[in-house]
């Protein structure tokens, strides 16, 4: 990061940058905090800025995005029309970077989501209380950093809003972000491995993705879930959206559950990968129960699949999507050692595709890269 920020008096090529011109805040001058704005501020009054935004946050708090009603409706409908005939690649890879639907699982799990982490990381939450790192995410916002989108090197500065915020506290690389799955994801491999009738179980429901594409799906799917960290905010979700949804707050370990359950058609989740990621210091949380990886791999997936494998109708479907390696283990090599333990085959592997982030050659280069996220489709 620059000791100062960029102005007219050491840039004359500044790459400015306005997202939703309509959620931008309104500056001490009575006047959105656009990327022009920002770049017409010189030297200290370019500071001074910096803390009239800083201030103006420490006000507001934390910025968990909020949805109207009429919003959240809109945004599964964008869902409900993504197409899925070109998400599988010519290569096998199931694209990744429809983001369809993030914004409702943010609504109604944003709290508990931007306190997640990283094992090594600071969740974004952290990195927004801390006054230090919060002031250099702005900085990085706002003028003191370059960016060599088009190939060359220029000064960027962005329109300031929530969203602006909560990507640059990413972006700044000073908090970690926690993987997703895409809700558009799911409701490919619903649409391909559901029967037009159905049940299909998630033992790791999360933040709702895989809910989301329940719904949004053309087939009349019962969905059923469980996860002790959400399962009170994906019962609002729910709610909302009036789903043939049930959600419950056991551990998937925990074969008390699946004497609720019914015979299922298929099941699928994208678990924890063992102590890659943090999502709460709660004691329900893998992280915390089982603190060795072969603890983990027995008592928690071991007991999981054998709890799912009870409730899985004869050829009915098994998936998981998981990391190739976490610290050294061969993760998806265990995990998949044990679901063959149960006599299921596997069927259909589908790496998953995602696109670089911003300001990493994206725009001009379109240059992609193949992340190590995993489905596994097995039959039982």
């Amino acid at each position: 990061m620059n000791d100062i920020p960029y102005d007219e008096t050491n840039s004359n090529n500044p790459y400015l940058i306005n997202t939703n011109k309509k959620e931008q805040i309104m500056g001490p001058e009575g006047v959105p905090v656009s990327a022009e704005y920002i770049w017409s501020k010189q030297g200290k009054d370019r500071e001074d800025l910096v803390e009239w935004v800083f201030q103006y946050y420490r006000r507001k708090g934390f910025p968990v995005p909020v949805l109207t009603p009429i919003a959240m409706n809109k945004s599964l409908l964008k869902i409900e029309k993504s197409p899925l005939d070109k998400l599988l690649n010519a290569e096998g890879f199931l694209k990744n970077s429809n983001s369809s639907g993030l914004d409702i699982i943010k609504h109604f799990c944003g709290s508990k989501f931007y306190q997640a982490k990283s094992l090594k990381g600071r969740s974004p939450y952290s990195v927004f209380s801390d006054d230090e790192l919060f002031r250099k995410v702005l900085k990085n916002r706002m003028g003191w950093n370059v960016s060599f989108e088009d190939g060359t090197e220029r000064p960027y500065m962005f329109g300031i809003t929530d969203k602006m915020i909560l990507q640059g506290i990413r972006s700044s690389g000073l908090g970690s972000a926690i993987s997703q799955f895409k809700p558009v994801v799911s409701k490919f491999l619903y649409d391909k491995y559901m029967p037009v009738y159905g049940n299909v179980f998630d033992y790791s429901c999360g933040w709702g993705a895989r809910l989301l594409g329940a719904l949004s799906c053309n087939k009349d799917i019962s969905y059923y879930g469980t996860d002790p960290l959400t399962y009170h905010e994906l019962g609002e979700m729910t709610k909302h959206f009036n789903a043939n949804a049930t959600i419950y707050g056991y551990g998937s370990e925990d074969a008390a559950l699946y004497n609720c359950l019914p015979e299922m058609d298929f099941i699928f989740s994208s678990p924890s990968y063992f102590n890659l990621e943090v999502y709460s210091e709660d004691h329900s949380q893998c992280y915390n129960k089982f603190s060795d990886y072969e603890q983990w791999m027995n008592e928690y997936w071991f007991k999981t699949v054998e709890n799912c494998v009870s409730i899985l109708k004869k050829n009915g479907m098994f998936g998981v999507c998981v990391v190739e390696s976490v610290n050294g283990f061969s993760l998806a090599k265990d995990m998949l050692d044990i679901c063959r333990s149960f006599n299921m085959e596997l069927v259909d592997t589908y790496p998953l595709y995602t696109s670089k982030s911003h300001l990493n050659n994206k725009v001009k280069s379109h240059v992609k890269m193949k992340n190590s996220d995993v489905v596994y489709i097995l039959k039982s």
